[in-house]
């Protein structure tokens, strides 16, 4: 891949305060199949746009033991995106260049839009440079807003790109989202993929929610009910001997006005033992990216001739379990730079096996159906965004591709794709979460309300 080291230094420049991003603005030149080119490193100023477009498509493929209600579903939608870089500052914290991304998605039924805001900085590491991304916000057109912070920036890629490189990144870090109604999340997330996560809601029966996941995965699920100030608690054990321990406990009751005595504590109800769907010694997160050279670029990503038909591509693999949640996910990113622009295409695609029922309508034990500890549910979504035209000039046709520098057009794709599917993706985590407290409040009353005393 073939970077602007002008761009790069200005880029770098206003990471530590250095002003505005530099960026090149001389429009390219371009030859029918050939890479488009430009002689200008004339720096930028912040106005820069950059337009995208693509697609995504959502399968919901049900595996319910018994009849599902649901029937199995395909939602297909066009993306457009435009990017512009601004001078704004990072309200997160970490610093880098502001790309402001304006996103509308159309489907079948419904047109959504939303704004992001993703912040980038290049790192000196070694003999090259890492182009990292430091944090991420957005907002959608309900007004809900997510944001998410690192604490080590997240390497997009290492410069210069060579075959078979390969690195990985942490998690650790955390997430934020408010929604409209009232609601928060607030996770934060460690290097081995533990967590705790606290969630709030202004209005229902339950006030309150807070989850921790341990590294060995065990957790345990607090459920704060209107009224009551200690939680009704769901534990979880890690897998042993090829199964998973799911019990609830109440708090003590209250000694009614005018009794004697203090109630006897509650004890622990095992209310289900599933198959153990991960293995003991199952990493909660793990990574690897690897760099791959003279790379085809596949018809999907529709690359506009005048980028070229091949050049390098960036592989991620990410998989996640999420012990109470009794998820699965496996998130590929596949990026593909041509030379002169760093990326023009990038292909994501997230897979989430679902092992517990948490809607409720299957055959489970106890009378509690979300337990089962066997594929039910397998969500995926994948997306594609392409760059179709750049109001920059990225790079002359003779410098090296071995060149350190960031081209604009890396950050942009980058920005434009990250946020949307990001969001996405929160948006299903957040629906999830709710349906499932809200089916443990209707499927088992009377473990949640004295059922154990």
């Amino acid at each position: 891949m073939l970077f602007g080291a002008v761009a790069a230094a200005a880029l770098l420049a206003a990471c530590g305060g250095g002003g505005a991003p530099a960026l090149p603005t001389t429009p390219p030149s371009t030859g029918p199949g050939s890479p488009a080119t430009s002689s200008s490193a004339r720096p930028a100023v912040v106005g820069d746009t950059f337009a995208f477009s693509g697609s995504s498509i959502e399968n919901d493929v049900y595996t319910y033991p018994v009849g599902s209600p649901f029937p199995n579903t395909s939602t297909a939608t066009k993306i457009s995106e435009n990017v512009v870089v601004t001078a704004s500052t990072n309200p997160l914290g970490g610093g880098g260049t502001d790309f402001h991304s304006s996103t509308t998605t159309v489907g079948t039924s419904a047109t959504r839009t939303a704004s992001g805001d993703s912040y980038y900085s290049t790192v000196s590491a070694g003999n090259g440079t890492n182009f990292v991304l430091n944090a991420q916000q957005s907002v959608d057109d309900t007004k809900n807003s997510y944001a998410w912070t690192y604490t080590t920036p997240q390497i997009l890629d290492e410069l210069p790109e060579s075959a078979g490189a390969t690195w990985t990144n942490s998690p650790a870090g955390s997430y934020n989202e408010t929604d409209a109604d009232g609601a928060t999340i607030a996770r934060t997330t460690n290097a081995d993929g533990s967590y705790t996560e606290n969630d709030t809601f202004a209005t229902g029966s339950v006030p309150k929610m807070s989850f921790t996941v341990n590294p060995d995965g065990s957790g345990a699920w607090n459920i704060y009910f209107l009224g009551s100030p200690n939680p009704s608690i769901v534990s979880y054990t890690a897998p042993t001997a090829g199964t998973i321990s799911v019990a609830v406990l109440n708090p003590t009751p209250t000694p009614s006005p005018g009794a004697t005595g203090t109630p006897a504590p509650n004890l622990p109800v095992v209310i289900a033992t599933p198959p153990a769907w991960f293995s003991p010694s199952a990493k909660l997160y793990q990574e690897s990216d690897t760099v791959s050279t003279g790379v085809s670029f596949p018809a999907s990503c529709a690359v506009p001739s005048s980028f070229g038909t091949s050049g390098n591509s960036i592989a991620q693999v990410i998989t996640k379990i999420d012990p109470i949640f009794g998820l699965d996910e496996v998130t590929t990113t596949t990026t593909y730079t041509a030379q002169g622009f760093g990326p023009v295409c990038v292909a994501m695609n997230d897979v989430q096996t679902y092992y517990y029922d948490y809607l409720n309508d299957t055959a489970g034990s106890a009378g509690l159906a979300a337990y089962v500890g066997t594929p039910q549910l397998t969500k995926t979504y994948a997306q594609t965004l392409t760059l179709q035209t750049a109001g920059t000039a990225i790079q002359s046709s003779g410098r090296s591709t071995k060149s350190l520098g960031i081209a604009p057009i890396a950050p942009a794709l980058f920005a434009a794709d990250r946020t949307n599917f990001r969001m996405h993706i929160a948006r299903e985590r957040a629906q999830a979460r709710t349906a499932f407290a809200k089916m443990l409040v209707r499927s088992a009353p009377a473990l949640f309300f004295g059922g154990n005393r």
